[in-house]
């Protein structure tokens, strides 16, 4: 499957539902040229078995199609799942756009539409969704810090938005900086508790800090108390 979310400028899979063939071809065209990954159905039918096998990031899907509209489609689409959906639609439509928000559309765009438009439209969608679920899983276990929320649990920090991963021996000492709650750290501590020499110590900063500052040279975030040790801005951390 594609990796969810790799940084600000999604990169997702996505699936365009219409029944206007040459639509679909430009915007998958245009969207793969702007590093998408694409699927497209001209029907509902089409679009069924496609979602039954793969788990997309986001689905376009027109609501004026022959047989089963977008509109019951999308209803079917939010008995199972969850998946972002953006809805297009003709201007005249008032009464359909709103039927689709009441059956759980993120957002919809009206026919005609500049493509640019339709890809800021997705990348906001998918911001919102990826901030959202953030919220909801890891509620208790964020902790904020400058631009970073981070979570000690997998490893991870997301800055900006980018997610993150984080090798065992960074996490580790992230999470003693942050458990210090501002103090500083002494260099012998962080030697002692993650079983690593003082060369070790320099090097896992460094890339730390390559990770989640801004610039890495003149850090904000993982400061150096000289003689001492290394300790985070009391005045930046903050549990979500």
């Amino acid at each position: 499957m594609i990796n969810k979310f790799k940084n600000i400028d999604f990169s997702a899979h996505i699936l365009v539902v219409d029944d206007d063939k040459k639509l679909n071809e430009l915007l998958e065209k245009f969207l793969i040229d702007n590093n998408h990954f694409v699927d497209t159905a001209i029907n509902a039918s089409s679009a069924r078995k496609k979602i039954s096998v793969v788990s997309y990031d986001i689905i376009i899907l027109d609501i004026m199609m022959p047989g089963e509209n977008g509109l019951e489609l999308l209803k079917f689409i939010r008995q199972k799942y969850n998946t972002p959906i953006l809805m297009l639609s003709a201007m005249k439509e008032t009464k359909n756009r709103i039927v689709g928000f009441e059956e759980g559309a993120d957002d919809y765009l009206g026919k005609p539409f500049e493509p640019q438009e339709l890809l800021l439209r997705i990348k906001a969608v998918l911001r919102r969704t990826e901030e959202n679920k953030l919220s909801s899983t890891y509620d208790n276990k964020l902790i904020k810090f400058g631009n970073i929320l981070y979570n000690p649990d997998i490893s991870t920090v997301w800055k900006n938005n980018n997610k993150i991963t984080l090798t065992s021996k960074e996490n580790e000492l992230l999470k003693i900086l942050v458990e210090g709650k501002g103090n500083t750290i002494d260099r012998y501590v962080l030697i002692n508790n993650l079983k690593l020499g003082s060369r070790g110590i320099d090097i896992t900063i460094s890339r730390l800090r390559k990770k989640i500052e801004n610039n890495p040279k003149s850090p904000l975030n993982i400061l150096t108390i000289r003689g001492k040790g290394y300790s985070l801005p009391q005045n930046t951390l903050d549990h979500q």
